[in-house]
């Protein structure tokens, strides 16, 4: 009989981990205080970058303008703070990346592959993107989570593929998540010199992306 299925295995990413708070917030009162030292947090790593953020607790408690106990009942320094941040912003990616691959047309497989280039490049036009994830100002706990969020989009980009079987029939999640895992990397490179990200290699991402799902495409 084949093995059945967790749960675990069955919830996505953010299901299954967790992001920097010390205590999910249940009352309106404690939802917008961590609302507000989120926002005080992303606009200082955009104003002051990552190093200040980390460098000073006081830096981003005075930013923040809650009180030094309201601040610490959630998070339990300013590396917390943003590592969920990062962990919202991959959340909320998950969400929109979906989103844009369940509009696609589908006639062409090739649309995959437009969507991932296209859907990294405004990703990366994002100011905090760029700080944290370009600059590679990433906690370990975000790197982690990071990992368990491209494992997550390998899944859903080779459902996408899936669509054009046979064709597909012999790509697995490892080619989508190498492919993945690659684009990131490109992505990185387009916009560490320019925020709108080099369209030379934007368009090298495209061309390399195809090629290598069509090496995968079967007869």
């Amino acid at each position: 009989m084949p093995r059945s299925r967790s749960r675990t295995a069955d919830l996505v990413w953010y299901e299954r981990a967790d992001g920097g708070l010390r205590k999910q917030p249940v009352q309106e009162r404690s939802r917008a205080v961590v609302e507000q030292i989120l926002e005080a947090a992303a606009e200082l790593v955009q104003d002051s970058g990552f190093e200040a953020v980390i460098g000073s607790p006081t830096l981003l408690l005075d930013r923040t303008g809650v009180s030094r106990g309201s601040f610490y009942a959630f998070f339990e320094s300013p590396e917390h703070v943003l590592d969920e941040l990062c962990y919202r912003q991959m959340k909320d990616s998950t969400a929109t990346f979906q989103q844009a691959l369940d509009a696609r047309r589908g006639r062409r497989w090739n649309e995959i592959v437009d969507i991932l280039v296209d859907y990294y490049a405004e990703e990366h036009r994002t100011p905090l993107v760029r700080e944290l994830w370009v600059r590679q100002n990433l906690t370990q706990r975000v790197r982690a989570l990071d990992e368990l969020c491209i494992d997550d989009w390998a899944g859903r980009v080779l459902d996408q593929f899936r669509r054009h079987a046979p064709k597909f029939d012999g790509l697995t999640r490892l080619h989508c998540s190498v492919a993945l895992h690659a684009l990131e990397r490109l992505a990185q490179f387009a916009f560490t010199d320019d925020e709108d990200g080099d369209p030379a290699v934007i368009d090298q991402a495209r061309l390399m992306l195809t090629q290598f799902f069509a090496a995968h495409a079967g007869k």
